[in-house]
Order: structure tokens, then sequence, then C-alpha cells
């Protein structure tokens, strides 16, 4: 398991998170204690870089979608950016790709690009490691 490991930085138009590692069930207290630091300033715009995250987990989903709700509550927001391929599925399938603005790049995100934003059409579900009919396989 790659530890996570959290970078903060301060920009005129947001506040960036970013992360590297896994953003899993055993890494989830300390995102959130990152991301409380971070409510707690008065600026509200919170972009999260998942550029390096590997794999999340529901928990790291979860945790990501609450935090979006509370930073909205206080008047700012919470979108994400750079995730890769897993990541994107991860989102979509935890209902979070619709609902939690999601770009392809930081700097997309600090622009709020709309045409670099992922859709539930680009997170096309993952192609199987594995064929799953018979006939699909290489025989030797």
């Amino acid at each position: 398991m790659t530890a996570l490991t959290l970078a903060v930085e301060r920009l005129a138009a947001a506040t960036v998170l970013s992360c590297h590692g896994e953003l899993v069930a055993a890494s989830a207290m300390q995102l959130e204690t990152a991301l409380s630091q971070v409510l707690l300033r008065p600026q509200t715009r919170i972009v999260v870089d998942l550029a390096a995250v590997a794999t999340i987990d529901c928990t790291g989903v979860m945790m990501l979608r609450v935090t979006a709700g509370i930073a909205t509550e206080q008047g700012g927001s919470l979108v994400l950016a750079g995730p890769n391929t897993q990541v994107v599925n991860t989102l979509r399938e935890g209902g979070s790709l619709s609902t939690i603005p999601t770009y392809r790049t930081v700097q997309a995100a600090l622009d709020s690009d709309a045409g670099a934003l992922i859709t539930e059409t680009d997170a096309a579900a993952a192609p199987t490691a594995w064929p799953m009919n018979r006939s699909d396989r290489r025989t030797a």
C-alpha cells in the first residue's frame, strides 16, 4: 500500500490540495484533517489535485462529497482535477462525478474551464483484464 501525502498551496484563485498515493479508508483521516484545515480559511474555493492518486475507494469518494457539501454551505466550492481512469470510474460509480465538478487539469479547474470538465460519458467502464467470452481468448 502506498501512503498518502498531501501538499497545500494557497493561490489567489483557490487553495490547491495535492494528493499523492492512495485515497482509501486507511488514509481517510489524513484527508479529513487536511480538508477541515482548508475549510477554516476564509477562501473556501478548493481544488483537490488527484493527478498523483493511484487509487481511490468509497471512503475517499465519500470524504470528497461531504467536504464539497460543506464548502458549498459556506458559500465556496470544492472541485477535483487530474484524476486517472481508475479514479474517474470510482468517482462515477460513487455518484460523485455528476455532483462534484471534475476537470482534466488543475489549471482548467482554476480557470473553471467548462470545456475541460470530465463527464459521465468520459467515464466509460474500464476494460476487464481477462476476456469474458471463451471465443475472445487467445489460444497458444
